[in-house]
C-alpha cells in the first residue's frame, strides 16, 4: 500500500512539473501567427470511353473540381495533376445497367515532359452512383494532392 502511495506521489510531482513546464514555453513562445498558403491543386480530367455512364461520371469530376477551393481545372501547359478516366459498358446489351470503370492518378510537369504514375483505381458504376463515386474520386485526388504536393517546381 506504501508502494502505491509514493508512485502517486511522484505521478503528482511529475505532472505539476509537466504542468509548469507547459505554462513556461507557452509564454516563451512568440506570438506571431504564420499565414497559412492556399493549396490550390492544378488538375486536368481526360476521358476515355464510349458509354454514357462513364461520359456522366467525367463530367460530373470536372463540375466539382471547378467548384472546389482546393483544385482549379488546368488546360495549359503547366505542372498539374492529370486524372485519366476509361469507362466501358458493363453489358454491351444493357449499356444503362452500369458501367466499368478506371481512373489513373497522373503528374506532368508540361505536355513534353513524361508523365509519373500516383495512384489508381477500378470498379463498377451505376448510373445512380455516379454522384456518390465522382466525390470519393475527389476526394481521393485530394489525398494524392497532400502526398504528392512535393513534386511542384517552387514558386519564385
Amino acid at each position: 500500500m506504501k508502494v502505491g502511495k509514493i508512485l502517486a506521489g511522484f505521478c503528482l510531482c511529475f505532472s505539476l512539473v509537466g504542468v509548469q513546464n507547459y505554462a513556461l514555453a507557452a509564454e516563451s513562445m512568440p506570438n506571431t501567427p504564420q499565414k497559412i498558403s492556399q493549396r490550390l491543386s492544378p488538375v486536368m480530367v481526360e476521358f476515355e470511353g464510349i458509354d454514357s455512364i462513364g461520359s456522366r461520371l467525367a463530367t460530373r469530376l470536372k463540375e466539382l473540381y471547378n467548384s472546389s477551393n482546393l483544385f482549379h481545372l488546368e488546360g495549359n501547359d503547366v505542372p498539374k495533376f492529370r486524372v485519366l478516366i476509361s469507362s466501358a459498358p458493363e453489358f454491351e446489351t444493357r449499356p444503362q445497367i452500369g458501367s466499368a470503370y478506371s481512373v489513373v492518378w497522373l503528374f506532368s510537369l508540361s505536355d513534353a515532359t513524361l508523365r509519373h504514375y500516383l495512384s489508381m483505381e477500378v470498379g463498377v458504376v451505376s448510373g445512380d452512383d455516379v454522384n456518390d463515386l465522382a466525390a470519393k474520386i475527389v476526394e481521393k485526388t485530394d489525398t494524392v494532392a497532400m502526398k504528392y504536393a512535393y513534386l511542384f517546381p517552387e514558386k519564385k
